[in-house]
Order: C-alpha cells, then structure tokens, then sequence
C-alpha cells in the first residue's frame, strides 16, 4: 500500500475535556508505506499452510528517527516487543485459575531493527535487527519466573498446552531511544523496566520497580507496564506507564490518572508527574499510551489510544511537563486523594489519526522529524497472528469459551461445562493488522 491523502481535518475540543482547543481546519499532507521485512521473516515449525513456516516479524512497538540521507532516504529505530503470542483458554491447574499465552515460537529474541523509508522508491524496509541479550546470550520474550519483580505470573505455552517454562531475563519491550553516546534505552511491559544497552544490543543497565525506579510502579495491570520512552536534550529518560497502576487491586479502572517517569541516568534520581487520561472511556483501564517522543524544554508528543464512546480512537497529544507537579511514591495519586491539590501534565491535542485516513487498531510508534512539522507513526501488527479454535460442535468458537483442566488434560465448553475435543492453531489476523506500516502526517505549522 502506497497511499497519499490530503484532506482538510476540524479538530475540536481533546476527549479529555480539558478546554483546550486542538488545531482548528488543518491541511495535513499524508503518505503511508508497508514495512516489508523479507530478510527477517520469524521461522515457524508450525503445519499451518497459510504461513508456509514463517511468521511475518513487527518492529512497530516504538520509533525514534535515526537520519535522513542527501538522497531523502529516511531511517529510524523501531523495536520489537516480546514475539509472537496469543490468549491462552482459561487454565486450571489444582483447582487454581492462571493466565498465559501461547507462545508459537518460544526461542524469539525481542529486537531492534533500523526502518529505512525510500520515497524515490515507494518503499519502506527492515535492514539491520539487532537481538537484544545478557553477556552475549540472547534473551526471550517468555514471562519471568514467578516471585521476581517484573513476574506476571504467566505460563508460556505451546498448542499442545505445554508448559514453555519462563526466563529470568524475560522482556516485553516497548519503547525505545537512543542517548548522545549511541546506546539504546528500552522500557518494558513486565517489570515495569528501563534498560540501557549498548550499540550491539547488550544489556549493561535494568532499573525496575524497588531497583533504581519508584517502588509504586511495581502495581502496574500485568502486561500495562512502560510503554513509551524517550529522552530529552538534558539527557534525562521519560517513560509512560501504559493504563492507571491497580495500587492495592483497586484502581486500576477508577484512577483519573497514569504517570509519566523521568529517570537522570548520572544521578540515577527519579521524578513522577501526573497525566490525565481521556474522560470518554468506559473505564479509565481502558487507556493505553502508546509511543512518546521529546520535543524539548519538557514538552513532548504522546500516543493516547483506546475506545472512547464506543469507538476506537487514536489521537496524538502535545504535553508540557513544565509546571507539573511531582507525584509521590504512594497510591494517593490513584485514589483520589490529590484532585484538585496538583497540577498535572497539561495536554493539547495536536492530531487525530482516525480522522486523518488511519485504519489500524494500535498506533504504538511515534517521533518527530528534524522539519518538526512531520510526525512518523508506525502500528504494531502483533506479529500479523491470531489464535484458531477448531471445535465441530460449535460455530465460530474462540479462545474465551473454554476452559482447560490441566489435572485432567481436557477442554470444557463454558456455556454448558461439557467436553469438547477442539485443536488449536494459528491464524492470520485481519488483512489491515497483518503488515508493519509507516505512516508520515506533514501539519502545515511547526511544533
């Protein structure tokens, strides 16, 4: 897909209601490409013809701009996040529920990859990955063993619902960027962590919930951890917590709020600021950030996405840091105990994807081009993949009717606790989910 749109787009007041008017009719110049990554196909031993042994890989869970040649090739960072997977029935074991995904090529390494758009040539491209790993071994994506920080209490597990086992240096990364000395930073969804690693993908430095980072954070929804991350011109890192923490188990659907976390990598001191999700949810549990790129002196671009009013919306915030007030490392934030005692993030809505041709569910890439007027996103395919239910008693069965007994090694069928014999596989998803894409939104204005 090579599409170019231009349209005139009326944006008013942000979901959040904060009274601020978004830009009013704005000329925005569009241009979008597939990401094909050839080269780096995901080798699959699965038997399922549709996918001929290979998975369609997905760089697509951040991006930071990384050059743009005499030529106008432009090239970027994407990331990785912890493979494929998909949700796993209900899983008891001894009479106890546990929660897990199914894990189709279990040995994927989360990886940084180099994007590189040729406009001459219509074309976008993965040409460079680079796996991450510990003293040279590679890591996985697989969940951390239970009792560590990071744990999500997870099981890995294969079609045949085999346990996978975990790993202790497990990641689901998220969010990238890249530091004066060219190191990568990296946040993650399990811990919540921040990692530094060097240019080869080697991990020197992980901070995490009690380790480096506000202990607080250690109450983020399982799989809700750091999303975006970023890095200023003072060097400092600003990482996102995806949805509002469940401090106790009790706010994560309720809280007003989620923090942004700013990390000083030579002083190793820690700042947390308060941002405002969108009013429009259902719940506020069903924000997620996405990406977030700096845009200097404490401003930056963020990713809000979830459905609001009962549509999907994926919208593009301006939010200034400057006179935020610190936010201390306790749940009075979540509870409710400083509304109206704080100042929090403030937020300008600078675009509304939707409203600007996009059609994919999760925008999770984001950065600024040195024209500071164009903004580059990029989706997160998950790998292209869904999980198949094949059950002859039912029509159109999906994962969420059954419930597996391990002790047994039998599927029951939730609506009528009966047997059923059901084979699970893999499946494409839908035909706008499947691809990588990189999308370029030109304002006609300066940020």
């Amino acid at each position: 897909m090579n599409t170019h749109l231009k349209r005139w787009v009326l944006l008013g007041l942000t979901a959040a209601s904060l009274g601020i008017m978004a830009s009013s009719a704005s000329d925005v110049h569009i241009q979008s490409y597939i990401v094909h990554a050839d080269s780096y196909q995901i080798p699959y031993a699965g038997k399922e013809k549709e996918f001929q042994h290979k998975i369609n890989p997905g760089y697509g869970s951040a991006l930071v701009f990384k050059d743009k040649k005499s030529d106008g090739t432009i090239e970027f960072y994407g990331i990785t996040d912890r493979g494929p997977n998909g949700d796993i029935p209900k899983y008891l074991k001894d009479g106890k529920k546990k929660s897990g995904k199914f894990f189709p090529t279990p040995k994927f390494t989360p990886s940084i990859g180099v994007i590189t758009v040729s406009p001459t040539k219509h074309r976008a491209d993965i040409t460079q990955s680079i796996p991450l790993n510990v003293q040279g071994k590679p890591i996985t994506g697989k969940p951390l063993p239970d009792g560590l920080t990071g744990s999500t209490n997870e099981l890995a597990l294969n079609f045949a619902m085999k346990n996978l086992g975990t790993d202790k240096n497990g990641l689901d990364t998220e969010g990238l960027t890249v530091d004066k000395d060219g190191n990568f930073w990296i946040s993650d969804e399990y811990g919540p962590f921040i990692l530094k690693a060097n240019k080869n993908g080697t991990i020197l430095e992980k901070y995490g919930p009690g380790t480096g980072l506000p202990t607080i954070l250690a109450d983020r929804v399982p799989n809700r951890g750091s999303e975006g991350l970023t890095i200023d011109e003072n060097g400092h890192i600003f990482a996102l917590i995806q949805s509002p923490l469940n401090v106790d188990g009790k706010t994560a659907k309720t809280s007003k709020y989620t923090r942004i976390i700013e990390l000083d990598p030579t002083t190793k001191e820690t700042t947390m600021y308060a941002y405002p999700v969108d009013v429009g949810y259902k719940n506020t549990g069903a924000a997620k950030l996405g990406d977030i790129t700096s845009i200097g002196h404490k401003q930056f671009l963020m990713i809000e996405q979830g459905k609001q009013h009962g549509r999907m919306q994926n919208l593009i915030y301006k939010v200034d840091l400057n006179d935020a007030t610190p936010i201390a490392n306790n749940g009075d934030l979540e509870y409710g105990r400083l509304d109206g005692k704080i100042i929090p993030a403030k937020k300008e809505l600078i675009l509304d994807l939707r409203a600007n041709g996009w059609n994919i569910e999760k925008a999770e890439g984001l950065a600024l081009l040195p024209d500071r007027k164009t903004i580059a996103v990029v989706n997160d395919n998950d790998f292209g993949i869904d999980i198949n239910v094949s059950d002859k008693k039912v029509n159109n069965p999906s994962v969420s009717d059954y419930t597996y007994n391990s002790n047994k090694n039998i599927f029951v069928y939730n609506k009528d606790k009966s047997i059923h014999n059901i084979k699970l596989s893999l499946k494409k998803n839908a035909p706008t989910e499947q691809e990588s894409q990189i999308w370029f939104f030109t304002l006609p204005h300066t940020l």
